[in-house]
């Protein structure tokens, strides 16, 4: 890898569009829609309600809720401020222990399964521009997914994927819960460029976070592009401001 000095001077000599081999993507707000929070996280809620019910564990609507957020708060900071990924595994037993409850390890697959499996039958939508963008792009780069998973782990976000058809556009597919580091942790930007064979001047992220994706990206060497809607103005340290993903392809041209 380049270092971070040698990195701009090579960008102002020779210009980015003539290096660049790899475009990486995130993926929620990136390539899919975050689903409404509210529903989904009701539906997993009483998902998550009734199996433990069903077990014989008698547990207040408000206290699953409550354990949910916890989770969730937490698991975000731990990616944030250390980089490193609390698994969906980690995220059932952390609810289980703020609960008090103690499963039988069958008892616990099943609740794994309905924590984590309800974007199958409430899969997110793409984001705008997406099923147009990624072929294009797809003809002159490596494309690649560096994905904090969260709730979702990266096995079933891959099916949602394939299911859209837009899983054979992609040469890698980097989830947290499987590598256990998370952006913005250089490692899983290097891990991912090591994947494609390329250098970090030689490739380009595109986030929607301006910590994770945009700092994490520039912490690696890569170019970082900024998706910001409604962004008047573009994050101090992001190469370049884009609104829509079809963006790319004038960014990125063939």
């Amino acid at each position: 890898m380049y270092s971070f000095s040698v990195l701009i001077n090579l960008r102002e000599v020779i210009g980015v569009n003539d290096l660049l081999k790899a475009i990486t993507f995130d993926f929620w707000d990136t390539l899919y829609k975050i689903p409404e929070g509210l529903i989904i996280s009701g539906k997993r809620v009483a998902a998550f309600n009734q199996i433990i019910r069903a077990m014989g564990c008698e547990v207040e609507d408000e206290a699953v809720r409550e354990a949910f957020q916890d989770c969730w708060q937490y698991a975000h900071e731990y990616q944030v401020d250390y980089g490193m990924d609390i698994t969906p595994t980690g995220h059932v037993n952390y609810i289980l222990g703020q609960l008090k409850l103690k499963l039988e390890s069958e008892d616990w697959d099943r609740v794994y399964r309905v924590y984590t499996s309800v974007l199958i039958d409430f899969p997110p939508r793409l984001n705008e521009g997406v099923l147009e963008t990624l072929p294009f792009l797809a003809q002159k780069y490596k494309l690649a997914v560096i994905c904090n998973t969260g709730v979702t782990p990266g096995s079933i976000l891959r099916e949602i994927m394939k299911v859209d058809d837009i899983y054979r556009f992609f040469n890698v597919l980097v989830f947290s819960d499987e590598v256990h580091w998370a952006k913005p942790n250089v490692k899983i930007f290097d891990y991912t460029l090591q994947n494609l064979q390329v250098k970090n001047i030689e490739a380009a992220h595109i986030g929607d976070d301006s910590s994770t994706d945009v700092t994490g990206a520039k912490r690696a060497g890569m170019t970082a592009v900024w998706l910001a809607p409604e962004a008047r103005e573009k994050t101090p340290c992001c190469d370049y401001h884009v609104r829509n993903i079809k963006e790319l392809c004038t960014l990125f041209p063939e």
